[in-house]
C-alpha cells in the first residue's frame, strides 16, 4: 500500500484507469453523468484516505473556531468538490469549454496590468479551480507566464497529455536545479505577467509565517520577494465554482508597483483567508497546512 505524504507533494489523487474512465464518460455522455458516477467513487476515498482525512480534521477544527456556526464540513463534501473540479478541468481540456458558464466579477485591474507590458504578478492559491484563470486571461494583449509544479504521477500525466488539449500559455515548471528562478526573473523583465501560487511551499524552501485561521502557518517567500525585487504590481485572484459547470473570476485591484514584500504578503493572506471562509470546501488542502517545515530554519 502506498503511504500518503504528510507534506504537500503536488500530486493528484487517483489512478490512470480512473482518469481514462471519466474522460470517456465526459466525452460520451456529458459532464452531469460524470458527476453522477463520481458520487459512487468518493466514498472509497473517504474510507481509504486516512492521512488526508486527518489533515481535513485539522482544517475543519480551525474553521469552526474562526467561523462559529459554520456547517456542511465533511470528508465527502471535500472530496466531491475536488472530484467535480477535476471533471470540469478535463471537460474544458476536452473541448467542452463553451458548455460552461463564465463570469468575471471583477478583474479590470488584471487586464490593465497585462496590457501595460511592464510585468506583474497574479497570485492565487489552491482554492476553486485556479487553472481556469486561463479562460479569463485569453485574448488580452499581453504576455502571460504560468509557474507550476510538475510533480504529477507520470502515468496520470501521460493520460492527460495524450487525451486532452495542451495548455496555451507559456509554462514555467518548478525544477530541482532552480532554473525556474532565472525564467521567472526573465519573464518579469520582459514585461510578462507571472501567475503563481502563494499557498504552497516546497520542503527546504524559504518561508514567511502568518496567522491563518488563527494559527501560525508557513507560506512561500518567493512570490513576495519577486514582487519587491522587480517593483511590479500584484493582483490576488481566485476562480471559484459557483454552480454546476459555472465559474466566477475574482481579483483584487492591483497592489501598486514598489510595494514591499511585507505589504503584498499581508494583502495575500487577508484575501486568501476571506475566500477560504466563504468557500471552505473549495480549498483542496490534504496535508497539515500548519505543520512547520523542520528541514529549514529559513523564515
Amino acid at each position: 500500500m502506498n503511504k500518503e505524504p504528510t507534506r504537500w507533494s503536488g500530486k493528484s489523487k487517483g489512478f490512470p484507469l480512473g482518469y481514462r474512465f471519466f474522460i470517456f464518460v465526459i466525452r460520451t455522455f456529458g459532464v452531469p453523468t460524470a458527476y453522477f458516477f463520481l458520487a459512487f467513487v468518493v466514498p472509497w476515498y473517504v474510507l481509504t484516505s486516512r492521512t488526508s482525512n486527518k489533515a481535513l480534521d485539522v482544517y475543519f477544527a480551525r474553521l469552526r473556531k474562526a467561523v462559529p456556526g459554520i456547517k456542511g464540513l465533511s470528508y465527502f463534501g471535500s472530496y466531491m468538490a475536488m472530484g467535480r473540479n477535476i471533471i470540469d478541468k478535463v471537460a474544458v481540456q476536452a473541448g467542452l469549454e463553451e458548455r460552461f458558464k463564465w463570469a468575471k466579477i471583477n478583474g479590470q485591474g488584471v487586464a490593465e496590468m497585462i496590457a501595460a507590458h511592464k510585468g506583474g504578478l497574479l497570485l492565487s492559491s489552491h482554492v476553486g479551480n485556479w487553472e481556469f484563470a486561463s479562460h479569463f486571461l485569453k485574448g488580452h494583449p499581453g504576455k502571460v507566464s504560468i509557474v507550476l509544479l510538475t510533480a504529477e504521477d507520470e502515468r496520470i500525466k501521460q493520460v492527460m497529455e495524450s487525451e486532452l488539449s495542451p495548455a496555451s500559455f507559456d509554462m514555467i515548471p518548478l525544477s530541482k536545479d532552480m532554473s525556474h528562478v532565472f525564467r521567472m526573473n526573465n519573464a518579469l523583465m520582459d514585461g510578462h505577467v507571472l501567475c503563481m501560487h502563494g499557498d504552497r511551499n516546497l520542503p527546504g524552501s524559504r518561508v514567511r509565517v502568518a496567522k491563518f485561521l488563527g494559527e501560525d502557518a508557513d507560506f512561500p517567500a518567493g512570490p513576495f520577494a519577486l514582487a519587491q525585487a522587480h517593483k511590479v504590481p500584484v493582483c490576488i485572484s481566485f476562480v471559484i465554482r459557483t454552480g454546476p459547470m459555472s465559474y466566477s473570476f475574482f481579483a483584487t485591484d492591483p497592489i501598486p508597483a514598489g510595494s514591499s514584500g511585507d505589504e503584498v504578503f499581508a494583502v495575500f493572506v487577508q484575501e486568501f483567508e476571506a475566500i477560504v471562509k466563504k468557500y471552505p470546501l473549495q480549498w483542496f488542502n490534504y496535508y497539515d497546512f500548519w505543520q512547520h517545515d523542520t528541514t529549514t530554519g529559513k523564515r
